[in-house]
């Protein structure tokens, strides 16, 4: 009788271990997808801080890449590149990694100062260069910050 009830509390055992095993495996995929819609929350924040800098003097930046800007300011009476640099969201800060225009959009590409990234795409109205449109996130690898930043 003993193997047998040795045995059922072994199998009970087991059972139990596998059944908390999942729910920590269910639980960590829980936090992960809430971590990563955060960030991507963050991202969106970010973008929008970005394209309200963007309106007004600084649109006429919006024609040319990012590391074009200190040498076309001056053709853009009064714009201030600096001011599309970076920002704060929440507690988060956040800044410009690249920005690539075309023809009726550009391409947005933000860091979060915990080193996610994301690229956007936004529309724009010619000829003001005014953003009427963002996309939707697109998260990108996390950069490790080095120590010197």
């Amino acid at each position: 009788m003993l193997p047998l009830a040795l045995s059922a509390s072994a199998v009970l055992l087991l059972g139990s271990a596998s059944i908390h095993t999942l729910s920590l495996q269910k639980r960590l995929r829980i936090h992960a997808s809430y971590q990563r819609e955060q960030g991507a929350d963050q991202l969106r924040s970010a973008a929008q801080e970005f394209v309200v800098a963007s309106r007004g003097l600084q649109a006429c930046l919006l024609q040319w890449p990012s590391l074009d800007w200190p040498g076309v300011a001056h053709g853009c009476s009064g714009s201030d590149p600096s001011q599309l640099g970076g920002g704060v969201v929440g507690e988060m800060g956040w800044s410009l990694v690249d920005w690539q225009p075309s023809i009726e959009s550009g391409q947005l590409r933000l860091r979060l100062a915990d080193g996610r990234t994301g690229r956007f795409r936004l529309a724009l109205a010619p000829p003001t260069f005014a953003v009427n449109g963002i996309s939707d996130v697109q998260p990108q690898a996390r950069v490790p910050q080095l120590e010197a930043e």
